[in-house]
Parts: C-alpha cells; structure tokens; sequence
C-alpha cells in the first residue's frame, strides 16, 4: 500500500491547520472546502498520518461491508477498491452517499457534498439531477442551495480560492491528453497516432468532434433511462474526466460474479497495453446486464398477462 493520495491530502489538512496554503503543494486538486475534511482527519498531526490511513481503510471495508454484508468479500477484488485501499483515495465515500440519495433534503445535501470531488460527480450526480428535475424541482432547488452555500462560504475568507484551483487544475496535462486516459469513449483518441498536444492535428480535431458528440448522445441520453446503474454507466462513458480508480462508481451495478472478472480482465490489458479502450467493456456490461433484466421483466408481465386472461 502506498497511501499516495492519502498522504497529498492528509498533508493538505495539515497545512490547513497551521495556516499555510494547501494549494503551495501543486498536487493537491480538491476544491476548497474539502479542505476542512481533511483538517478534521489530520487532528492528531503528522506522526498519526500511518494509523490514519489504516483506520481510512477499515473505513472503506466497514463501508463496503455495510453495503454488501456478507458478500461484501466478492467485491474486495474490484480492481477500483483495491485501489482505492492501496492508494487511500475517496471515492468509497463518495460512493456510499450516492446510495443514500433521494428525493429529499438529505439527498439534496448528499448531492452538494459530492461535487467535492467533480470528476466523481460527474458520474453519481446527472441521473439524480436529471430525476429530480422531472419529478421533484423542490429538492433540485435545495441541492443548488446546498451546493451554492458549500462553495460560496469559503470565498467569504479566501476569496481567491475558486480562482487559485482552477489556475491549479490549469496547470494538469492539457486537457484532451487526460480525456485519452479516461476509461469512456474519449481512451479511443490513443488510437488516432495523432500529437494530444496543441497544436491540433487536422485529424485529431475531427476524432475530438466525432467522439465528443458520441460521448455527449451517450452521457445526456442515460441520464433519462428509467435505471441509475445505466444512467452512471452511460455517464462513465461519456465523461472527459476520470482514471481507473473512477470505475468504483459501478460498484454493485450488476453481479460481482460478472462485473469482477470483466473488471480484472480489462485492466489487465489497459496496463499492458498503455491504453484505456478496454476499459469501454465494464460500463457496456452493466448496460448490457440491465437491459437483459428488463426483456426478462418484460416478458415475465407478458406471461402473467396471458395466465391471467386466461
């Protein structure tokens, strides 16, 4: 375990707590009021960071037991939460509020602290939002009011602080680079043998307008499925933002028994082969499950119908 992000962050608090600036250290990237979290968690100082980052990750275990109970241990082998454990990252956490989202004022405050992480939100989040636009604009206000107040607080004693993160996030590889390091449709710009790099390429550019709009069709269109596990994977797809680990957020959106080897199988070929495409599988196999459950469910009705005119 190598509790990579664990210590960026956990630093960050530290930082935060003694008055210093947590973004001095370029590799910290969570907004603003994340910040807090980790001051919260670095309490105990710089010589508790090690046993901290053991009690994050039985945290993590206690959340995946809890959602799973006794088949929490299929699930251990998903490559993101082996990840996740290894690198001592947060999206378990951020995971575990989406399964408590709904049409409510806790869903609305579950929601706003998810944005804290906005490449995790760009995943859990549309679905919800989509939803309650259509059935529940009551609690869309409240998450745009939570949200609003998460992020505007701040800038009443930083007021620089939204200005110094994107500066910071400017400063990533340019953007079309990471987009090919996704695990959605954007891993496929790897395959064009194309510069990802300005100046643009006249081909690379039509491979960015050609599956930009696949992606956009694929991402707004699963957000109006009547399943969140398709509207997140469609979103996985589709979203320009996110790394292997990102694919936590299919945990438990389709059998582990399925879900896993896919997983393990994808990744290994993603790391031998230095591109993401294979990824493309895990998402097109929770889409693929669901939509065989509900022909199944479907032809189900059809048959109590027939029994019942009968």
């Amino acid at each position: 375990m190598n509790a990579y992000d664990f210590s960026i962050n956990y630093l960050a608090g530290l930082m935060l707590l003694n008055g210093q600036d947590p973004y001095s250290n370029p590799l910290y990237r969570y907004p603003f009021p994340f910040t807090y979290f980790w001051a919260l968690l670095a309490l105990p100082g710089y010589d508790a960071m090690p046993l901290l980052f053991i009690v994050w990750g039985v945290v993590n275990v206690g959340l995946l037991i809890y959602a799973f109970r006794k088949a929490f241990w299929q699930w251990v082998f998903f490559f993101p939460f082996f990840h996740e454990l290894s690198a001592g990252q947060v999206e378990m956490m951020f995971w575990s509020m989406e399964r408590l989202i709904g049409r409510n004022w806790r869903g609305a405050i579950l929601g706003a602290l998810i944005t804290m992480k906005p490449q995790t939100a760009l995943i859990l989040l549309p679905w919800h939002l989509v939803d309650w636009l259509r059935h529940d604009r009551k609690t869309l206000a409240r998450w745009a009011l939570c949200t609003g107040l998460l992020w505007g607080v701040p800038l009443l004693w930083r007021s620089d602080w939204l200005y110094t993160w994107l500066v910071l996030r400017g400063g990533d590889a340019n953007f079309v680079y990471s987009a090919s390091v996704t695990t959605g449709i954007f891993s496929f710009l790897r395959l064009s043998a194309e510069r990802l790099a300005v100046p643009f390429s006249p081909t690379l550019i039509v491979w960015l307008v050609v599956l930009g709009c696949i992606a956009a069709l694929v991402y707004v269109g699963g957000q109006f499925q009547a399943s969140k596990e398709i509207g997140k994977a469609c979103a996985l797809i589709g979203s320009p933002l996110g790394l292997l680990y990102t694919q936590l957020a299919l945990l438990g959106t389709a059998p582990a028994w399925l879900l896993v080897p896919v997983n393990l199988m994808t990744v290994g070929i993603s790391l031998t082969t230095g591109n993401f495409v294979a990824c493309i599988a895990l998402p097109l196999t929770v889409i693929g499950w669901h939509l065989y459950q509900q022909r199944r469910q479907k032809q189900r009705e059809a048959a109590f119908k027939t029994l019942g005119a009968a």
